[in-house]
């Protein structure tokens, strides 16, 4: 489950909307992470989101393809995101959006119906929220006890260094990465630099799966 903040609304689309252009969108047609052209044309593969996430999980060891629906890793992969709000950017206090009644109770919904054995939170805040009390007991709830406490890592770079966090649950495996789109001064260099830890935990979720790694 790659898991981030709130839907993205990106500046380029609110000007296409402020000026009245008309932008495809197919709800019934089926998307997969890697592609989603069906439902929104050719602009899908210009998000920067999506791109720098796909770029990542290549840069891990496990490439995503965008040809049609892909295999069956693709088809495995969900995206869906903490909040059900829609924005360019969260300007008020993480804590404070994260925790309210309605966007917690949306994170824990899509816990319960996916039930992901791995999850990638886009965005360095989530992982600490998990932690409050509330909201790790009705995620216990479904994921299992934590097994530790979160553990967070940097390593040597030239550039700016970010911390990666990682937490294991009976049922599930949490990672947390900085945001792709809105981290300032974030290198691919520096997150390929944790592809022996994050690509291992892919290939346990293909191994599971029965997925060929």
């Amino acid at each position: 489950m790659i898991c981030g903040y709130e839907w993205g609304f990106s500046e380029k689309d609110q000007r296409m909307v402020e000026s009245g252009e008309e932008i495809f969108f197919d709800k019934d047609a089926v998307t997969v992470f890697p592609n989603k052209s069906p439902a929104h044309g050719k602009r899908a593969f210009s998000w920067k989101y999506d791109n720098r996430v796909i770029k990542w999980f290549s840069l891990w060891g496990h490439p995503l393809s965008r040809e049609a629906l892909g295999g069956d890793f693709e088809k495995c992969l969900v995206q869906t995101n903490w909040c059900n709000t829609e924005g360019h950017k969260i300007d008020e206090d993480y804590y404070h959006k994260l925790t309210n009644s309605e966007q917690l109770e949306n994170f824990i919904f899509h816990i319960k119906e996916l039930e992901p054995s791995l999850i990638l939170f886009m965005g360095s805040e989530m992982i600490n929220i998990l932690q409050d009390k509330n909201v790790m007991k009705l995620f216990s709830e479904v994921m299992g006890n934590p097994e530790s406490p979160p553990t967070k890592s940097q390593k040597p770079f030239s550039g700016r260094q970010f911390k990666i966090g990682f937490q294991s649950f009976t049922k599930c495996e949490v990672i947390s990465l900085p945001h792709p789109s809105s981290s300032r001064g974030l290198s691919d260099d520096y997150i390929s630099l944790f592809a022996d830890e994050i690509g291992g935990l892919i290939t346990g979720l293909k191994l599971r799966k029965g997925i060929a790694a």
